[in-house]
């Protein structure tokens, strides 16, 4: 912290200085904001009279308000506070490129979530989250980058994301999102990615929580599509259901098809769909609902991204629809039940931003 009072203990580029501030959380802006009393500079009135209008805790306004007495207390001139007009970090934001990616799940149950915030001009802190369907953030990596590299790590995504794996650009509040969603899921890196929360709050996109995905616009369409073109999309194609009693399960569904006794199809299929039903209802199965449905609602996001708006207003039909939801879990189970026990296993998804 006493690092950081030194660099905004100087006038030069207050902009940058304003940005950071407001990338940090609540109880470290008061940390620093304690350790300015001790400052008795202009440039610190000039700082404090720039974070003001754009600071909405009111008990950290009341500490800015205090550290400016006392600053014009001492014989520093200092403006009074503006409750109005300065918005040194819209502008900021307005200026700034920032970019988010998603993939779709692995057959590990992995997927990446990247996202690139200018924090000054051709600068940026690219961020790197391995997200598994059902224990959130897993690994989380970030360096700073410059446009030139960041390009060129965006180039070897894309050029590395092959079918049945699909790579699409989601708007950077939603990146963040994820990211934070996954921590909390996870329990790790809550505290790292308290200032991308911060940050990306202040992010003009339309898509920043879930539920935005559900008002996105889409053209007049005369197509329409079934669940089944729903999910026998590619991009579901490496996901498979996972729980601890799945290979006991799948030895029981294999021999619902009779062993001493050969059984007509329509009898197989109806034991079968008897016992799926019956294993939806177990609550180590209703349980990974909740994670299945956000990924029909990032998936659905990933279908409006491609352009593909049928597909998109059927995903979201199926996520509204309390029986198709079940059929979908019911889909999924079938798929993991039946898989063949030699899956192959994908190579990690991780790239190093670093090189």
């Amino acid at each position: 912290m006493v690092d950081i009072i030194k660099v905004i203990d100087s006038a030069a580029d207050l902009e940058k200085k304003v940005e950071y501030y407001f990338t940090m959380p609540d109880d470290e802006k008061r940390s620093l904001l304690e350790g300015l009393k001790k400052e008795k500079s202009g440039d610190i009135g000039l700082f404090l009279n720039a974070i003001y209008p754009e600071e909405h805790d009111k008990d950290i306004q009341k500490l800015i308000r205090k550290l400016i007495f006392l600053l014009r207390s001492s014989g520093v001139k200092v403006e009074e506070p503006r409750s109005t007009g300065g918005t040194s970090l819209k502008k900021v934001d307005e200026a700034r490129e920032n970019r988010g990616f998603m993939t779709n799940f692995d057959i590990s149950q992995s997927r990446l979530v990247m996202a690139a915030y200018e924090i000054k001009k051709n600068t940026f802190v690219f961020l790197n989250g391995e997200i598994h369907f059902s224990e959130g953030l897993r690994e989380l990596m970030s360096a700073p980058v410059h446009r030139k590299d960041l390009e060129k790590i965006i180039a070897s995504y894309k050029a590395d994301t092959r079918e049945p794996m699909f790579l699409t650009e989601i708007s950077p509040a939603y990146a963040a999102f994820i990211v934070e969603e996954g921590a909390n899921r996870s329990g790790r890196f809550t505290d790292g990615i308290k200032p991308l929360k911060s940050f990306a709050a202040h992010l003009k996109d339309t898509v920043h929580r879930p539920e935005d995905i559900y008002h996105l616009k889409v053209p007049d369409q005369d197509e329409h599509v079934s669940m089944e073109d729903v999910l026998n999309h590619p991009m579901f194609k490496p996901f498979f259901l996972n729980w601890e009693k799945a290979g006991e399960d799948k030895k029981k569904y294999s021999s619902e098809s009779g062993t001493t006794i050969v059984l007509p199809g329509h009898i197989i299929e109806e034991k079968r769909s008897a016992f799926i039903a019956n294993l939806s209802e177990r609550s180590d199965i209703r349980s990974q609902e909740p994670f299945l449905k956000r990924m029909l609602e990032d998936y659905a996001y990933f279908f409006h991204a491609m352009g593909n708006y049928a597909l998109y207003l059927e995903t979201i039909a199926l996520i509204k629809g309390s029986r198709t939801f079940t059929d979908v879990l019911a889909h999924f189970l079938r798929k993991t039940l039946e898989a063949a026990e030699d899956k192959p296993v994908e190579n990690g998804l991780i790239i190093n931003p670093y090189g």
